[in-house]
């Protein structure tokens, strides 16, 4: 794993919109050096505060570009488990972030469980998710806010109202609906799932009369691009 400095070009600026919320190893891995190691047995997390991570901050490449090799703290490690969280799904929210996906969001989903993980962070990480998140923006997209239910992690037993990035623009729903995430894991999932790639190119064909590449050219790294697309999209928004 590796960072690339500079400007993008343009095959990863479109992966890095289509592809989120990226590959994030299924069971539990240690964040350390800028890499995914397993996580050691027994690993002490006395001290680090659970954070559910639902979108793309469970996969080690956003993580990197969020906390870079060192880790920031705790001798550079930030240690990740999975869970399975009950009664909601991952879906669509109804913004763009700069870099052109359509962020992941949680909305209820009776019945259904899915595959997430938990970062388990130290002050000093929790204040660098919290400003990678936009909490203190002049207007925030997200707030962190407890979950109601039960989250069962693996390593820890069962974790009560662990809270969660939530997008306060709400969830995407084109049909009335929320669309969740092909590439989380579910089970009993009730809404109808599409991966980013094809999320993005239903918006751009539909909203935005043009093409999913086109569309993200437009709105990476222009901030009233992106706000102009957000403000369609929050047409379709169920709010939370």
């Amino acid at each position: 794993m590796s960072v690339v400095l500079g400007a993008p070009d343009e095959a990863e600026l479109l992966a890095r919109a289509f592809d989120y919320p990226y590959v994030a190893p299924d069971g539990a891995y240690l964040f350390r050096a800028g890499e995914a190691v397993p996580l050691p047995g027994g690993y002490d997390l006395a001290g680090r505060a659970p954070v559910l991570a639902h979108g793309s901050n469970r996969a080690p490449a956003q993580l990197l570009r969020k906390f870079g090799r060192e880790g920031q703290g705790a001798d550079g490690e930030l240690p990740v488990t999975p869970v399975w969280l009950s009664g909601y799904d991952v879906v669509f929210s109804a913004q763009f972030a700069l870099y052109g996906a359509l962020p992941a969001t949680l909305h209820p989903s009776p019945g259904t469980r899915v595959r997430v993980h938990v970062t388990w962070l130290t002050e000093a990480q929790r204040a660098i998710m919290d400003r990678s998140e936009g909490l203190a923006a002049a207007t925030p997209r997200y707030r962190l806010l407890p979950l109601p239910g039960c989250v069962a992690c693996d390593l820890s037993g069962d974790l009560s109202d662990a809270p969660a990035y939530l997008a306060l623009t709400g969830a995407l729903a084109p049909d009335g609906v929320p669309v969740a995430f092909t590439n989380v894991r579910a089970e009993g999932r009730r809404f109808a799932a599409m991966d980013g790639r094809q999320m993005i190119a239903r918006i751009a064909r539909e909203l935005f009369q043009c093409e999913a590449e086109a569309l993200i050219r437009r709105i990476v790294g222009n901030m009233e691009e992106r706000d102009r697309a957000t403000a369609v999209l929050e047409r379709l928004a169920l709010k939370p």
